[in-house]
């Protein structure tokens, strides 16, 4: 063969090369579906505990179906994103007495006042808004109308009126039980076995505080600190019994129900009991009992990491004025024995979580708080190098309320807590709250802050949380604490 006729087959084996591969090019293109003409669908949520964010995802996985679907936090919204869009759903719950969650402030600052909504022209956008409120707070969904209102104001088509849920209901509006099947959670146990109970504060002047211990029935899931427990509690046996007797049903009638078979009086204990007597009637006559509501979900925060191998609940037992326990924290503490079963979930909360345990953290919270607390730290001793911990924790009284404190001795010996200062509000000559230690150590809280540090607060919003966030503004200035929330280095798990 000679030396034209090898080039010459070369290049035509490189010639049909390229066509084949040119080929493969154009037929996956062609089979790739074609991007809507309008643009893809912008999906942006506000959540301070996560469940608008986990109803944010559910809603834009069934959007997904008919084409791009961007989903985003609130705060990552830019002018430019909402001048690309023509269509939006914005899932926005309301935080404290009608404020925006923490990442959703930069978006009212920017978007929702006057300034903004003579700024930016929406006209081209069709939008709707999911409100997620308390009707326990006078501004119910507050929020959510504002985002409704300023879309408006800034030229923006409502397709839809305003769609409130009152995420203290459960199973009060289609889109609640809709999260709950979506399961909204980390992938693993969905069923725990309570291993251990210990209660912290005896003698306390102040309710019944319990160790919760949880074994996962099944693989353990992942997840971080800041995330909740989602627990589905059970009545009192007693108390189902005595529902039973009232209206003349044998609890130990077996029914079947999506396939589970069970007693009356088990199937009951998860349900929401009605002494209507239509009711009772027709739960042995109807042939669908699936019917009957579940009682409502009750959250915790996380006091445990993954790598501990037991999820860790810290739980205050509340109680009405005739004594009795509540709902979430009468089944965890009261009535559930050692051994049995807990119908539970971990929910993502991403708004809570650590980004970099190498920085400083100033961690604040008081009474039942202090589990998002013990979490963070627990999470960071698995660091290679954590960044100094500032621990300050709030309680009742000194003689019975210093809780976790082997715990956080030990990790003091181990660097991860750098300091930590209780404070007392009763039982003491120098009674004082949590953010009395901010104020007495003003310098060294903005020191502390000057090297980078992030803040975490976890406890109760009235009282605490809304105290520890006027300190800040005093300490710090409204502009600085803004700056610090939208930077993600201020983070509030209240309740």
């Amino acid at each position: 063969m000679t030396e034209f006729l090898r080039n010459a087959l070369a290049v035509v084996a490189i010639v049909a090369w390229c066509a084949w591969v040119f080929g493969l090019y154009w037929r996956q293109r062609r089979a790739r579906p074609a991007a809507p003409l309008d643009g893809a669908a912008l999906v942006a949520y506000a959540s301070q505990g996560g469940t608008a964010e986990a109803l944010a995802r559910q809603r834009a996985e069934l959007l997904g179906a008919d084409g791009e679907v961007q989903l985003l936090p609130l705060s990552g919204v830019s002018r430019e994103t909402l001048l690309s869009a023509r269509r939006a759903l914005f899932v926005v719950s309301t935080y404290g007495e009608g404020e925006p969650p923490d990442n959703g402030r930069r978006f009212a600052r920017i978007y929702l006042g006057s300034a903004g909504s003579q700024s930016l022209d929406l006209s081209h956008l069709s939008y709707s808004v999911v409100a997620l409120g308390d009707r326990a707070y006078a501004n119910f969904c507050a929020f959510g109308q504002r985002v409704h209102d300023g879309l408006a104001a800034m030229g923006a088509r409502a397709l839809e009126p305003l769609e409130r849920i009152d995420s203290g209901i459960a199973d009060g509006m289609p889109a609640v039980p809709s999260i709950r099947d979506d399961d909204r959670a980390q992938p693993g146990a969905q069923y725990w076995q309570l291993v251990d109970r210990q209660l912290l504060n005896p003698g306390s002047p102040g309710n019944p505080l319990y160790r919760i211990v949880l074994r996962a029935c099944g693989p353990l899931p992942l997840w971080r600190a800041g995330d909740i427990f989602v627990v589905r509690p059970r009545l009192a046996r007693q108390q189902v019994e005595q529902w039973l007797v009232r209206h003349g049903l044998d609890g130990t009638t077996r029914i079947t129900v999506a396939g589970r078979s069970q007693t009356l009086v088990d199937w009951l204990g998860e349900r929401q009991l009605s002494d209507r007597l239509d009711d009772a009637r027709v739960l042995l006559s109807a042939d669908d009992i699936a019917g009957w509501p579940l009682l409502p979900e009750r959250e915790y925060s996380v006091a445990s990491c993954p790598e501990e191998g037991r999820l860790v609940l810290l739980v205050r037992q509340q109680l009405d004025e005739q004594g009795n326990p509540g709902l979430g924290s009468g089944w965890l503490t009261r009535y559930a024995v050692i051994g049995d079963f807990v119908a539970g979930r971990i929910r993502n909360n991403a708004s809570c979580r650590t980004p970099d345990h190498g920085r400083p953290l100033l961690l604040i919270g008081a009474g039942s708080g202090l589990a998002g607390l013990r979490a963070q730290l627990a999470e960071r001793a698995l660091h290679g190098s954590p960044g100094r911990a500032w621990l300050i924790i709030g309680e009742r009284s000194p003689e019975s309320d210093c809780q976790l404190v082997d715990e956080i001795a030990a990790w003091k010996e181990a660097g991860i807590i750098a300091r930590c200062d209780r404070a007392f509000s009763r039982g003491t000559d120098d009674a004082r709250y949590v953010q009395h230690i901010l104020t007495s150590n003003a310098d060294e809280v903005r020191s502390f802050l000057s090297r980078g540090a992030d803040i975490y607060v976890c406890g109760s919003m009235a009282g605490m949380g809304e105290g520890v966030h006027e300190v800040l503004q005093f300490l710090l200035g409204d502009d600085t604490v803004e700056q610090l929330i939208e930077a993600g280095r201020y983070r509030r798990d209240l309740y």
